[in-house]
C-alpha cells in the first residue's frame, strides 16, 4: 500500500526531481546538446516545420494538435528503401467491396507499403505518452515555449481527449477502442463492451483511408491500383485502408498510466505547486476507467497477457497466442500501476473537496491495484498471485530478465513456460528501473542489479573501438563488448539508450544511498564511479543520433546522402529531433527500426536531460 504523505511532505517531494537535476554532477557530457531544438521538434507541425505534430482536418478531433510517431519522406522510401538489394516496392492495390477497404495484394510490396503507411500516418500510443511527459517537462523545468500559443499541459492533454472522447466514426481510427465483438478481442475470456473500459489500439491515424507517402511523388508508379468506387471521392489511388488494429498491454500501460499521470504530476505539482493531481482531471478518469481491462488480462500466476484474443502478430496474419506474456509489458504495467496508486493516495490525502462516493471509488481502485501488484481477488471471482510474484519467480532467470513466455496454459505441467531467445535489451534496462535496484537486490542479493548491466554490456551494447555509445535492441543485433573491451557496431537505438541511462541512474541512486557503515560500502562507491562513467558515455553516445549530427557523421549502415533523403527545405535550423535507429534494421521482434526523426526518441532526450525517471512516481527512481 502506498504510504499517504502529509501535504508538506508532498510539496517537498514535488521539488526532488528539480533538486536531483540541479545537483547532478556537472559536465559537458551530462546533458544532451541542443535541447531547445529537440523540444521545438515536439511542439512543431510536420507539414510546415518538419516537426512531430499534425492538425486533424475532420472528425471529432478536428483542430486538436496531436503527435505523429515519425517524420519521413517519399525520398527515404523511394530512393533508399525501395532500392535496397532484393527489395521490390511494387505493389498492386485493389478495392474490396466486402468491407469497403483498399488493400494490397500479398507479397513483399504489400508488407513494405503497410510499413510506409503506418510510419507516415501513425501515432503509437506509447510514443504519444512519452511526448506528453516531455512537452510538460520541457515547459515547467526548462521553461521552453511553443509557437502554437498553447499551454504545455493543454497541448499534452489533447492525447487524453483522444483516449477519453470516444466515438464510432469509421473514417477516423484515432480514439477507437478494442471492444469485444463476438470472439474477437476477448480479454482472457472476458467480454468488454464498454469502450471506456477497453484497451486502445496501439497505433492510431487521422484517417482510415491513409496516404502512402509515395502517393503524388515520382515514385508513385510503384503503386498499381485496380478499379475504385466511382461514386465516392474519398477513394483515390495511393490510399490504403488503415490495418493496424492491435490492442497491446504495454502500450496501453504507458498511454493510460505512465504518460498522462506523469505529465499531470509535472503540471499540477511541479508547476502549480499543488500537492496532488485533481481527481477530476481527465488523466485520472481515463486511468481508472481502463483499469478493469488490465485486471481482466491478469493470469493466476500474476502475469498480464500481451493482447486480447484475436489480436494479430507484428509479422504476418496469424493471431497472437492469448497466453503469451511480454515481460517488458508487465514491467511497464507494474510501474504504471504504482504511479496510479500513488496519484490516488495523494488525492485521498490532500483533496478536501472529494465526495464520499469519490473516496469510495478511490478505495476500490486502490484495492484492485494492490491485488494486481501483490496478489489477491480480481473481478469475476478470480485470484492472482500478483505482478511482484510473477516478476520475482518467473520473469527472472540466471541473473537477468527473460523477454517473455506463456502463462497458465491449459493442460501445461507448470504455470510458466519462458521464451529465452532472443534476449531483449529493454526488458533488462526497464526491469531495473521499474522494480528498482533496491527491490532487485532485496530479492537476489547485493550486486544483482549491477550484474544485469554487466551481462547486457556483453551482448547488447553498441560502441566504437573501446568507447561505449549506447545499446541496441536484442542479442541478435551484432552488438556487444568483446573480451578485450572492444565494442561492436551493429545498430544503435536512441530511445533504448535513454532507457539504459535511466537504469544506470537508478543503480547510482541506490548504491550511492548505502550507509558508509554497510558491509558493501566500499564496493558500492566503486560501482557508483563506474556507473557514472557509463552514464556519461551513453549520454554522449546518444548525440550521434541527434539529427544534425547524424546527418553529418558516418555510421555503419547509415543511408547514403541522408541529408537529402530527410532534411528537405522545411526543416528549421533549430529543430533537433533524435532519429530512432542508426540504420534500417529488422528487429527479431517482428518490425523495422528506421533512421527517421522519432517522437519517442526525442521525448526521451528531454527526460534524460531533466533527470526525470518515468517509471517512478514524480520522476524519482524506484
Amino acid at each position: 500500500m502506498v504510504r499517504q504523505l502529509r501535504p508538506s511532505a508532498v510539496r517537498l517531494l514535488a521539488l526532488l526531481p528539480l533538486i536531483a537535476y540541479s545537483s547532478a554532477p556537472a559536465g559537458q557530457n551530462d546533458v544532451p546538446e541542443k535541447l531547445a531544438g529537440s523540444y521545438e521538434y515536439l511542439v512543431s507541425y510536420r507539414d510546415t516545420h518538419a516537426g512531430a505534430l499534425y492538425l486533424p482536418r475532420e472528425g471529432p478531433f478536428k483542430g486538436l494538435p496531436l503527435p505523429y510517431s515519425f517524420t519521413d519522406s517519399a525520398r527515404y522510401w523511394g530512393e533508399y528503401v525501395c532500392k535496397q538489394p532484393s527489395v521490390s516496392c511494387e505493389v498492386s492495390d485493389y478495392y474490396d467491396p466486402g468491407d469497403y477497404a483498399i488493400k494490397s495484394r500479398p507479397g513483399q510490396g504489400a508488407l513494405l507499403q503497410a510499413e510506409r503507411v503506418d510510419v507516415h500516418n501513425g501515432t503509437n500510443i506509447y510514443d504519444a505518452a512519452t511526448w506528453q511527459i516531455a512537452v510538460v517537462l520541457g515547459s515547467v523545468v526548462n521553461h521552453f515555449g511553443n509557437s502554437l500559443d498553447l499551454d504545455a499541459y493543454q497541448l499534452a492533454s489533447n492525447q487524453n481527449q483522444v483516449l477519453g472522447r470516444l466515438h464510432n466514426v469509421r473514417d477516423i481510427p484515432t480514439g477507437s477502442r478494442a471492444t469485444t465483438l463476438n470472439a474477437l478481442f476477448l480479454y482472457n475470456g472476458s467480454r468488454i463492451t464498454d469502450p471506456k473500459s477497453a484497451y486502445a489500439f496501439r497505433m492510431t491515424a487521422p484517417v482510415w483511408l491513409a496516404p502512402d507517402p509515395l502517393k503524388d511523388s515520382r515514385y508513385s508508379k510503384l503503386i498499381r491500383v485496380g478499379t475504385l468506387p466511382g461514386n465516392n471521392p474519398r477513394y483515390l489511388p495511393g490510399l490504403l485502408s488503415w490495418s493496424d488494429w492491435k490492442p497491446i498491454t504495454g502500450d496501453n500501460a504507458w498511454a493510460f498510466f505512465v504518460g498522462p499521470l506523469q505529465a499531470a504530476y509535472i503540471h499540477f505539482v511541479l508547476g502549480l505547486k499543488e500537492s496532488f493531481v485533481p481527481f477530476a482531471d481527465l488523466s485520472v478518469q481515463n486511468a481508472i476507467a481502463a483499469l478493469p481491462a488490465f485486471a481482466a488480462m491478469q493470469s493466476r500466476c500474476g502475469a498480464v497477457y500481451y493482447a486480447p484474443e484475436g489480436t494479430i502478430t507484428n509479422a504476418g496474419d496469424a493471431a497472437v497466442n492469448p497466453r503469451f506474456v511480454s515481460v517488458e509489458n508487465n514491467l511497464s504495467l507494474f510501474a504504471g500501476l504504482r504511479v496510479l496508486e500513488a496519484t490516488l493516495a495523494e488525492e485521498l490525502s490532500g483533496e478536501a473537496s472529494l465526495t464520499t462516493a469519490q473516496k469510495l471509488l478511490i478505495a476500490r481502485n486502490t484495492a484492485l491495484i494492490e491485488a494486481m501488484l501483490s496478489g489477491g481477488p480480481l473481478p469475476g471471482d478470480r485470484h492472482t498471485k500478483g505482478l511482484r510474484a510473477f516478476l520475482r519467480v518467473h520473469a527472472w532467470r540466471e541473473g537477468e530478465f527473460v523477454q517473455g513466455g506463456f502463462a497458465d496454459e491449459p493442460g501445461a505441467a507448470g504455470e510458466w513456460r519462458p521464451v529465452l531467445e532472443p534476449k531483449a535489451v529493454d526488458v533488462n534496462t526497464w526491469g531495473v528501473a521499474a522494480l528498482g535496484s533496491r527491490q532487485i537486490e532485496a530479492w537476489y542479493g547485493f550486486g544483482a542489479a549491477y550484474r544485469v548491466w554487466k551481462s547486457l554490456r556483453h551482448w547488447g551494447t553498441y560502441g566504437k573501438e573501446h568507447t561505449l555509445w549506447g545499446v541496441g535492441y536484442s542479442d541478435d543485433d551484432g552488438n556487444g563488448e568483446t573480451p578485450d573491451g572492444t565494442f561492436q557496431s551493429g545498430v544503435l537505438s536512441a530511445e533504448w539508450t535513454a532507457g539504459a541511462i535511466v537504469m544506470l541512474r537508478n543503480m547510482i541512486s541506490y548504491y550511492g544511498s548505502l550507509s558508509p557503515n554497510s558491509a558493501h560500502a566500499t564496493r558500492a562507491r566503486e560501482l557508483v564511479a563506474e556507473l557514472r562513467s557509463d552514464e556519461r558515455d551513453l549520454i554522449l553516445g546518444m548525440q550521434h543520433l541527434r539529427f544534425s549530427r547524424y546527418t553529418e557523421e558516418e555510421l555503419p549502415g547509415k543511408p547514403p546522402d541522408y541529408a537529402n533523403l530527410i532534411a528537405g527545405t522545411k526543416s528549421p535550423v533549430r529543430s533537433e529531433p533524435y532519429v530512432y535507429a542508426s540504420r534500417r534494421y529488422r528487429l527479431p521482434f517482428g518490425w523495422y527500426a528506421n533512421p527517421l526523426p522519432s517522437t519517442s526518441s526525442t521525448a526521451w532526450a528531454i527526460l534524460v536531460a531533466d533527470h526525470y525517471d518515468p517509471f517512478g512516481y514524480g520522476g524519482m527512481p524506484n
